[in-house]
This record gives structure tokens, sequence and C-alpha cells, in this order.
């Protein structure tokens, strides 16, 4: 918002919507040179029994513009200047909340306060005035609901007080504050008709040097104060920070740029687009012979990896068949030798296991009696001998016994 209001006062416009008892007037400020021009203005009364119309009509003149703010009567508000020393908008909003309690009978449990510095003083150079609004929130949500109802958006609200500085101390605004004028740094009730005149009539000279109003015939400058006096604020006396004025309920505050971003992420999407079609124009059929080859690539690479598995398996069984083809051929007798090991062995061993290898043959006997000797028991045989023999659990009643017989003439 500060780089708004630097671009405000050189080349922009704003509008002020002023809210009085009876009517409510509207003006719409334009700037023309070093001089604000006010461009358009309306007026419109109040109507009890349908208030919206009278917003509405005047909105139709005055909110076309960047800028927009209410003005005019608030319920309950109230207004004062202290004397405090230049300092950031958060801190002196710490200083205003300090002096309510000094310039109010009661301050509201919602108190909304908004200021604006008025002026310096002479003897001190770090002192300023202070200008000091302050509403009840319940007010400020009432006019709101107005608002609402007639469709009115605005992002500011500007009491007309905060105009008063140290050239012109006194504000007198019957159609605002009825019963009260604010007359040199205080309160006062109002005076009489020619002074009230005579304070607003200085208030439209000074703003004649800071605008120029319409010349019509059915302008009148007095009826439109309040809305100059809003005017005065923003132009003279505003700083850089809003948050010094913002008081207005955010339902009713301008949205900004909400047309503008819907506009861009339109015109982005559709970017987009144009550039996904060009690029499927440019490189669509590339793309496509690269999918259908990175397709082939692994219909290739599934159909290597099933080769080697299948060639392994083949592998396997040619190795196996080579050793059943390199294998020697079994003893043709084995039936009938097995017959006569098995004669010539006593009745009290059992043969656990035989291997009959290609060379000798292992045999795994249980016998109670560990003291048989088994080379003496297959001599007879005249073919077989017992090369070796180990004998296991000698002291119990079972003994296992390994034998390993052996030809006599190898090769026979």
């Amino acid at each position: 918002m500060k780089m708004f209001w630097n671009k405000l006062h050189f080349s922009r416009s704003f509008s002020v919507i002023a809210v009085t008892g009876s009517a409510i007037y509207g003006g719409r400020f334009h700037r023309k040179g070093k001089i604000w021009k006010m461009a358009g203005f309306a007026k419109a009364e109040i109507d009890p029994e349908n208030p919206a119309a009278a917003w509405k009509k005047v909105a139709r003149t005055a909110v076309l513009a960047e800028y927009r703010c209410i003005t005019g009567k608030i319920p309950g508000a109230s207004f004062f200047r202290f004397k405090s020393t230049d300092l950031p908008v958060s801190a002196q909003r710490g200083a205003v909340e300090f002096e309510l309690p000094g310039h109010m009978l009661n301050v509201p449990e919602d108190c909304r306060t908004q200021f604006c510095v008025s002026g310096r003083l002479a003897d001190d150079p770090e002192a300023v005035m202070v200008n000091v609004a302050a509403f009840p929130g319940k007010s400020m949500e009432f006019l709101a609901s107005e608002m609402r109802r007639a469709g009115v958006a605005a992002d500011e609200f500007i009491y007309p007080f905060l105009a008063v500085d140290d050239e012109l101390n006194s504000l007198a605004l019957p159609e605002i504050e009825p019963d009260f004028a604010y007359l040199g740094e205080s309160w006062m009730p109002m005076p009489d008709a020619e002074a009230v005149e005579k304070i607003r009539q200085d208030w439209l000279t000074k703003i004649a040097g800071h605008f120029r109003l319409p010349r019509k015939g059915d302008f009148a400058a007095s009826e439109y104060l309040p809305v100059l006096l809003a005017a005065e604020v923003l132009v003279n006396k505003h700083a850089n920070s809003t948050e010094a004025l913002r008081v207005l309920p955010e339902a009713v505050r301008v949205v900004r740029f909400r047309g503008h971003l819907i506009t861009t992420g339109i015109l982005t999407a559709s970017v987009i687009g144009v550039l996904i079609w060009r690029f499927m124009l440019t490189y669509g059929v590339d793309v496509k012979e690269y999918r259908q080859i990175k397709s082939e690539i692994k219909k290739i690479q599934q159909k290597t990896t099933e080769l080697k598995s299948s060639l392994r398996r083949s592998s396997k069984e040619i190795k196996d068949m080579s050793r059943l083809v390199e294998s020697r051929v079994g003893e043709p007798e084995a039936i009938a030798e097995l017959a006569m090991f098995s004669a010539t062995l006593p009745e009290n061993v059992l043969v656990s296991s035989i291997r009959w290898g290609e060379k000798d043959i292992d045999v795994v006997v249980l016998c109670e009696d560990s003291n048989v000797d088994f080379d003496r028991v297959f001599r007879p045989l005249k073919y077989w001998k017992v090369s070796q023999q180990e004998r296991q659990n000698p002291n119990q009643g079972v003994v296992t016994i390994t034998l390993k017989l052996t030809p006599y003439e190898e090769g026979r």
C-alpha cells in the first residue's frame, strides 16, 4: 500500500462518500497537474424505508476511482489531539491507546482508533501533534452492514475532524455533530449560525487552494464539506502506511486485483496449452517413435533373459548326460556276488548300508561281537579283501563297523 500511496500523490484518483443524518454525498477526485480536481459529485436523500437506494445512486458516481473511502457520521465517535513524538505507526498507536482514557469519559470495550500527524511544534523539532478519532466497534459494524446491503465496498473510513490542524484548529459540522463543535483544541457547545458559517467558509477557502471544485450551479461546496475534509486528509495528512487509518471491517474492504488474478490464471493456462500443443506438433512423432523403441528394447531384454535361463537349464542337462555317458558299465554279476557276500556273513551280523563303487565297496554292518575278524570272514571269497575296518561304540551291546572291500586284482 505504501507504493500505491506514492503513486496516488502523482497521477491517481480517489473517491469519497460521506454519510450524514439525512443524505449521502459523494465526490470523485483526479489529479490534474499540481491541483486535485473534483471530477464528479453526487447527492441523494436517504429514504428510511430504503436507505440502500441512496448508497447505490451516489456510488455510481463516486466509486469509479482507484482508491475509495467513506466518511461521515458515526454514533459514539470521539475526536481529540495530543502532543507526541514522531514515531513509527505501530509505536504511535501505542501512544494513542495510552491517551484514550484521558480524553474519553468511557473507553468502549471494542474501541477502534485512527490517527494522523497534523503538525509540528516550532520549539521542539521532535514533537508532533497527532489527531485521533475513536469509534465503538458496534458503530463500525452497523456502517459495514449498511454498506453490504447497498453493495458498496471501500478501502478506508476517514473521520472528517482529522483534517483539523494548527492552521485551522476549529471545525463545526452540524450534519455530523449537531450539538458540539471543535473550537480551539477542545469540544464546545455549538456556536451560533454566524460563527458556524465563518468556520466553514474558512475551511472552504483553505480547501480551494488544494482542490479545483466544480463551477456548476447545482454544486454547493458547503454541502460537500465532509467529503472535501476527508479528501484533505487523504492528500495532505495521510501517512504512508494505511495501518494508521484502518478501522473499517474487512468484510466491506475492496478486494483488489481479483479480476486480474483470474484473467492471469486463464491466460497462463492458455499459454501452457498452446506450448503443449506446439510441442506435440514439433516433437510428437519423435516421442511416439521413442516410446515404440523403448517398448521393443524392453521386449528384447525380456526375451534375452528367457534365453539365458533356458541356456542354463540346457547346460545343466548336458552336464548330467555327459557324466552319465562317461560313467563305466556296472558289475553284471552284482546280484550273484551280493548273494555270496550275504552267505559269507555270520548270522549275528546285520548289514546297515552298502555302496558299490567302481573300485571298491563300502559296507556298514551292525554286530553284537566287536571281535569279529572280517578279513578272515571274507577270505573265502577270493575276490574281495578287507582293506579297512573301523569300529564304533565297541563297549556297547551293538557295534557299528565300517568296512571297505577292494578287489585282489584291480582292473580284473
